[in-house]
């Protein structure tokens, strides 16, 4: 069981949700959250406060209390905003989503009331997952998948695959329902899956590229210690350190300067881990963050207790982030390919042309440089920068917005991708260091013998056959933790 306690939560647990794991509030938590709407009641008797008092967006000017609606306001607020369109998401996503909004709401920066929270839990224990789609959030607040999430939650929407709440909402009311929608917790659930899969995905890939080193008979020199210590940035240090420690004593380099995408390993994977590190650092504190708007500050206990409405659900950091991350992705994709060329280059292995079986003609794994190009034709689509992008909406009263929640789509996307291309490479250096009569006792490093014997446990038949088989085995393997 996953606690949440709105002070601290790893995106291990976000993963954890996700795959089915059931949450518990902390006491802690509740009494955090009760202070908080107690707060928002006194501040909302002495100055208006937005969405609790006023309309939102264009109609923030509008009083609840004049248009004689405010009883009922909250219901409509949450039927009108829940429109969204395109695909569904898928399960797993949307379990993130869901805990992410119950830590963000344990905090206690929203005013909501407690109970709101209480019924999440059930929704995420009871594994009902709402229909989400896939257009809605423009990274300014998912506003659509979480209105749509208490719709649910209120029994109006069936959720996704069908049935019913067993558990669900009577009533909502108006001061609960910006408070519940006002949160970016999908586009940061998102980012969160697709961050923890990139961290294991980029280490193995990492590994896969010294197998095709040793395989070419690279040149160690790159990765030494001295060149550990001019690096650049200390990602790129620690880098060199890693692969020199695979790859040391793997035989006589054939070079003395190897081609770039053997030689700037360190700076391959040192820039990606580098941005990867700085996206888990800013997801770590948006999973717990009171980004709420407006955000209830102060208690009733001292003369402070009031609301700050402010703009920090704009996910601009966010989207630069997640868009430092792709190029850093993409940006590699040249040295990747280049890679499983040259192991396809009897000049570079020793070996048959494309790895076949012998040189009358045969074709080999030729295919899958094709394979592993459209994949990389996905990833650099996807390193296009998202944080350039901004639209005008709601009668102009919102000028901006920074697409985060497109950007961190398109990164799960990107994982997948990379996932195809490391796939190919680690077929392609398996077989070449096979074909080389290369053996797993030749190597001390764990890592990199690791990543070896997963390799040599691909099909070991050189002739022409369908591959499919054997890269989407070569998948799992370097989607798997060592």
């Amino acid at each position: 069981m996953v606690v949440i306690d709105g002070l601290t939560l790893d995106l291990a647990d976000v993963v954890a949700v996700a795959d089915g794991e059931v949450v518990s509030l902390a006491p802690e938590a509740m009494v955090r959250m009760d202070e908080s709407r107690k707060s928002a009641e006194a501040t909302a008797l002495r100055r208006p406060v937005y969405g609790r008092s006023t309309g939102v967006g264009a109609n923030r000017t509008v009083s609840l209390t004049d248009a004689n609606d405010g009883d009922t306001h909250g219901l409509k607020l949450l039927r009108s905003h829940a429109v969204d369109a395109g695909k569904p998401l898928d399960r797993r996503t949307v379990r993130a989503m869901l805990v992410v909004r119950l830590s963000q709401l344990a905090a206690g920066g929203s005013g909501i009331n407690p109970t709101i929270a209480e019924a999440l839990v059930e929704l995420i224990n009871a594994d009902v997952v709402p229909e989400v789609r896939e257009f809605g959030g423009i990274g300014t607040a998912d506003l659509q998948a979480l209105a749509g999430t208490a719709l649910t939650m209120l029994g109006e929407r069936p959720p996704l695959g069908g049935g019913e709440v067993a558990d669900r909402l009577t009533g909502w009311a108006t001061a609960d329902a910006l408070p519940f929608i006002s949160s970016s917790a999908l586009t940061i659930g998102q980012a969160s899956l697709a961050q923890q899969k990139l961290a294991g995905l980029l280490e193995n890939a990492a590994s896969v590229a010294a197998l095709s080193f040793i395989a070419m008979s690279g040149n160690a020199e790159a990765f030494s210690p001295a060149v550990a210590a001019a690096a650049d940035t200390p990602a790129v240090a620690d880098a060199a350190h890693t692969l020199h420690a695979m790859v040391q004593g793997s035989g006589q380099p054939a070079r003395i300067q190897d081609p770039y995408c053997l030689r700037t390993l360190p700076q391959i994977f040192g820039s990606q881990a580098e941005e990867l590190a700085s996206l888990h650092a800013l997801l770590s504190r948006l999973v717990i963050a009171g980004n709420e708007n407006p955000l209830v500050h102060g208690s009733l206990a001292g003369s402070s207790n009031d609301v700050a409405h402010h703009g920090l659900f704009q996910m601009t950091n966010l989207a630069r982030r997640v868009d430092a991350l792709q190029l850093a992705i993409g940006a590699a994709c040249a040295t990747h390919l280049r890679r499983i060329g040259l192991l396809c280059d009897p000049k570079y292995t020793g070996l048959h042309p494309f790895l076949a079986e012998d040189g009358s003609g045969q074709s080999g794994v030729m295919m899958l440089e094709y394979v592993a190009a459209a994949a990389v034709g996905r990833i650099r689509a996807n390193a296009q920068p998202v944080s350039l992008q901004t639209v005008v909406l709601s009668l102009g009263a919102e000028e901006d917005a920074s697409f985060a929640s497109v950007a961190t789509a398109q990164l799960e996307s990107t994982a997948d991708a990379l996932a195809t291309v490391a796939a190919v490479e680690l077929v392609c250096a398996s077989r070449a260091l096979r074909l080389q009569g290369r053996q797993l006792v030749e190597f001390d490093g764990p890592r990199l013998r690791a990543m070896m014997q997963a390799g040599f446990t691909l099909p070991s038949d050189v002739q022409d056959r369908d591959l499919r088989s054997d890269l989407e085995q070569a998948t799992k393997l370097v989607k798997a933790s060592y």
